[in-house]
């Protein structure tokens, strides 16, 4: 009896440290705080069919302008040769949020976020978020599941 008490002990243990091994130790992309002037408003991608059939994001967004400045400074261009695309609602297939790093462990759930395409002499960058987590660049990006501004 005391030694089927250890048994299940030991695996609630491990399970619990398994389950809690996504959230801590080194940092995911997307999982830095997000710009202090964001608001929730600016943040969602809007409904307005303008900004899905022309393509491009709110240069407003402050999510979107620290993109652009973000990928002006890796690349050494102007802001003002920055293409944008439309900032999507999505799911991600995970905790990588569409960046997975090797030999870095995620949570293992759908998680909601956002993405955004930009475009500079003519390659497209991506940058990720979870939630409503800034958004960071994704060298290697993977396809979400679903995106909202395609419907």
């Amino acid at each position: 009896m005391a030694r089927s008490r250890a048994v299940l002990a030991g695996v609630f243990l491990w399970g619990a440290l398994l389950g809690l091994s996504g959230c801590g130790g080194a940092e995911e992309p997307g999982g830095g705080d997000p710009p202090s002037d964001s608001t929730e408003e600016t943040q969602e991608p809007t409904d307005d069919a303008t900004d899905e059939t022309t393509g491009s994001g709110d240069a407003d967004d402050p999510a979107v302008s620290a993109a652009v400045d973000d990928l002006a400074e890796r690349l050494g261009v102007d802001t003002g040769d920055i293409e944008v695309g439309p900032l999507e609602a999505v799911t991600w297939r995970d905790g990588a949020i569409g960046c997975p790093v090797p030999d870095q462990v995620y949570t293992q759930a759908l998680v909601e976020g956002r993405r955004l395409i930009l475009t500079a002499e003519g390659e497209e960058y991506a940058y990720h978020g979870a939630g409503e987590d800034a958004l960071v660049y994704c060298e290697t990006p993977e396809e979400p599941l679903e995106t909202d501004a395609a419907s």
